[in-house]
Order: C-alpha cells, then structure tokens, then sequence
C-alpha cells in the first residue's frame, strides 16, 4: 500500500489522504477508485502526466478544469467594459 493525496477540486482545493495499492495508475485511480471521468487533466505535483503513469508513495495528485478562455483575451475583455 501506498499513500498519495488528491487536491479534491469540488472541496474547494481540500487535500485528502489516500490508501492505495501499489502499482496503481492515474486512469485506475480515475475509473475504480474515485469513479471520475477519464477525460480531466491530471498532475502531479504541478506537471501534467500521462494517464499511464504508476502513482509513488507520496505523490500528490491534482485535478485540473479545462481553460474556457485564454485570460490575457479574459482581462482585455474586462477592461474594455
């Protein structure tokens, strides 16, 4: 077994601790154990990885949204208003 923790988005950035088996990826994470749709961006420790990658003891595993709009274009909108 080993411990990562999850940076959980939809608790407002709360960070959880995990037990879970060794040789784990982030898809087996996504699709067995949180039932979250495989189609998020996924990080660890801030550096986007691939689903493929086999999770080590004591990685912190992120979640992130997907950018709707650059925020350069966001903040010209917004100041021409």
């Amino acid at each position: 077994m080993i411990n990562i923790y999850i940076c959980d988005l939809k608790s407002n950035n709360k960070i959880k601790h995990m037990l879970i088996n060794n040789n784990t990826t982030i898809s087996t994470l996504l699709n067995e154990v949180l039932g979250a749709p495989e189609d998020i961006d996924v990080g660890v420790f801030g550096k986007l990885v691939d689903k493929s990658y086999t999770l080590q003891d004591n990685d912190r595993v992120e979640f992130y949204n997907k950018i709707l709009i650059d925020p350069k274009i966001k903040r010209k909108n917004r100041a021409r208003k």
